[in-house]
């Protein structure tokens, strides 16, 4: 873990005060902390918290561990200092003393079995910090520019639905996700699957070309929060990938210094006034970071503030932004753009001026290692407080006519970045193919028409979204379940990937702004490879005809679904809803032929499923119990099948231990007992 050529250009940078530079190169060659973050809030994760500290990690907490093998003391675990409410944990073990070490077995279990079912996400410390700084709401429209592999998208979707429980009004905004790389699109919609969200829209564009939505009036739908957290060279991550001490050299960021340039002036002009950027890397390197920043600024011609946030996460360390910075290629140091040295691949934008020394560039924040034993990072926070082009123009503005900059980055064989804007005008009723309208004057999502040999996209290999509004499908939902329109408007947000929107395979919501950005994108320029939450998917009942619906409520979507079903639930004892889960079934009856199987042991609740029609239905444990646990009801709602000869799990193995977990930690919560493990 050695190399010259690093230290020497760092040192120049002074990013490390010359007394701390022997602190940071130590911090920088030990292994990095394994960190975790509780998923979800309120009760749920609380009460996972208060079970870590007094069962896993108590003994640790109170003594200190030493490793024979290494002769080394091993410091306990330890919240992150400036995460809210403990919800967040760090452990300096190595993953050969988790493996070896008996004392920590439970711990190595625990993390590895929770990351696997969701109830917790392996995340680096310092990667949790961006969504912090959206300040995100309820109600705002949220673009993630490069989101995979998709922990800050599932933070900033946590922080959307915030004290959902039920009873509360779902968030009205959106989420988009956005990624180059369509293998990481995958993988991000598997990452956040978990939220539970029908807020959720992945998206497979060049984060610097993301397309922009213009309404049938010339409305833009620009976002209330950007996330840029862009690629970067990487080079604050040597802790836990240390191959980068024999690739570094000093010309790492130069070649994404455009990119990420690029990437931000898209960022802002997705934009609305008043929203907010979040510029993001995990890079120590001012090309990458200040002279981005710099150059940022300005371009916006003056439309971009950036934010003091140093009363935002008070106990987080940090280091200031730098005014002045060195620039280096492979012939060496260069002073100047102008100097008329030979440069490899370095740009105007690169370099401080006079011009970068005026600029608030303090506001940025550097996390130095060393400061709170974390990796590498840094954020900038901007404000949009004006419109791009400021070309309010009363007097020569045609009535019913809006202007929309477009920010042009462009590199000429000399390597000189230039911004140039380009104003583009849109005019009310303008747009080729107005989206339907229903009676509140809301943009209905149209059926896409055939534009490509996979019958309904123009993205090779990508379905389109679809409407699902037929009336057979809708309404039998509404009838079954017993769901109220003004409760969750089905008929309008509810969206397919099947062709036969008469017939879908899957039913995913959406809310009601989501639809509408949808619906606005009448040239189909979106790539989208998921959107919203599946709810139901179809199975058909041919025993029962008449009244039946054809289409079972969804595990994933039943947290959301459930505070608006009044019809089909049943509340068994604590006993037989503890038994669906181990067993996965519960028999109506014994049978000689299957004499283990477990039956239900309540009279009441095996007449109230009897009397169900056959299909899907509802189980959560009743109020005595629920008040016992200390739980939420969508908490512990779960989608069951009722059959003829006995009520079926329609949850995975996995979700069924997730469940089981629930329980445990409830009940350990409720009676101060140490929590098991699954």
């Amino acid at each position: 873990m050695e190399n010259a050529a690093f230290e020497a250009y760092y040192k120049a940078q002074n990013i490390v005060p010359e007394s701390e530079w022997e602190e940071f190169m130590t911090s920088l060659r030990t292994a990095l902390p394994l960190t975790f973050r509780i998923n979800g809030s309120g009760k749920f994760a609380t009460d996972m918290r208060d079970q870590l500290e007094g069962t896993l990690f108590a003994e640790l907490l109170e003594q200190s561990l030493r490793d024979e093998e290494t002769q080394t003391e091993i410091p306990p675990p330890k919240p992150l200092a400036w995460y809210p409410e403990r919800l967040a944990w760090q452990c300096s073990y190595t993953r050969s003393q988790l493996r070896r070490m008996p004392v920590l077995q439970g711990i190595f279990d625990f993390i590895k079995n929770a990351n696997e079912l969701g109830s917790i996400s392996r995340q680096e410390a310092v990667s949790m910090i961006p969504p912090f700084f959206l300040d995100v709401q309820p109600h705002h429209r949220i673009l993630d520019m490069c989101a995979s592999p998709g922990s800050k998208t599932f933070q900033i979707l946590e922080r959307m639905h915030g004290d959902f429980d039920g009873t509360s009004k779902l968030p009205t905004g959106f989420v988009v996700a956005n990624d180059v790389d369509l293998k990481r699109c995958n993988l991000l919609t598997h990452q956040t699957k978990r939220a539970n969200s029908p807020t959720l829209l992945v998206t497979n564009h060049e984060a610097q070309n993301y397309p922009i939505i213009t309404g049938p009036q010339g409305e833009v739908f620009d976002f209330d929060a950007i996330l840029c957290d862009v690629p970067c060279s990487g080079d604050a991550t040597m802790r836990k990938a240390p191959d980068i001490w024999n690739r570094w050299v000093p010309g790492n960021g130069n070649g994404l210094h455009t990119l990420q340039l690029k990437i931000a002036t898209r960022g802002a002009e997705l934009l609305k006034v008043g929203g907010r950027l979040v510029y993001s890397t995990c890079s120590l390197n001012p090309i990458e970071n200040e002279a981005v920043v710099a150059a940022l600024l300005k371009g916006s011609n003056g439309a971009l503030e950036l934010m003091d946030v140093s009363n935002e996460l008070p106990d987080l360390k940090r280091s200031p932004g730098l005014h002045e910075w060195q620039v280096w290629d492979k012939f060496g140091y260069h002073p100047s753009f102008e100097g008329g040295e030979q440069m490899y691949k370095l740009s105007k934008t690169m370099f401080s001026d006079e011009e970068t020394k005026k600029l608030p560039m303090e506001r940025c924040l550097r996390l130095l290692p060393h400061h709170q034993d974390t990796g590498g990072f840094f954020v900038a926070v901007f404000q949009k407080v004006k419109h791009m082009d400021a070309t309010d123009d009363p007097k020569g503005q045609e009535k019913g006519v809006k202007e929309r900059v477009r920010v042009n980055l462009t590199v000429d064989e000399q390597n000189n970045v230039k911004l140039s804007h380009e104003i583009h005008t849109l005019r009310k009723g303008s747009s080729p193919i107005p989206p339907g309208v229903d009676e509140k004057g809301e943009y209905l999502l149209p059926h896409r028409a055939a534009r490509g040999p996979n019958g309904g996209s123009r993205w090779l290999g990508i379905d389109p979204v679809l409407p699902v509004n037929d009336p057979k499908v809708i309404d039998s939902i509404y009838e079954v379940y017993g769901i109220e329109s003004e409760d969750v408007a089905l008929h309008k947000n509810c969206v397919t990937r099947t062709s036969d929107t008469s017939r879908p395979k899957r039913i995913y919501t959406i809310t009601d702004s989501l639809r509408q950005y949808l619906a606005c994108d009448v040239n189909e320029s979106l790539r989208v490879t998921s959107c919203g939450l599946k709810a139901f998917e179809r199975q058909e009942i041919k025993e029962e005809a008449n009244g039946s619906c054809d289409f079972r409520l969804t595990q994933d979507g039943l947290p959301m679904m459930f505070p608006f079903v009044k019809k089909r639930i049943i509340r068994p004892t604590y006993e037989d809803f503890k038994n669906i889960l181990e067993r996965r079934t519960l028999a109506f009856e014994h049978s000689a032929e299957a004499p283990h199987r477990a039956v239900v042991s309540d009279a009441d609740t095996k007449k109230a499923i009897l009397d169900l029609t056959l299909g899907c239905c509802i189980l959560i444990p009743r109020d005595e119990d629920l008040s016992k646990l200390n739980c939420a009801k969508a908490d512990l709602a779960i989608a069951c099948w009722r059959g003829r000869t006995s009520c079926n799990l329609l949850v995975s193995k996995a979700e069924t231990i997730h469940f089981v977990d629930k329980l445990k930690v409830s009940s350990a919560s409720q009676t101060n007992k140490p929590m098991e493990t699954s």
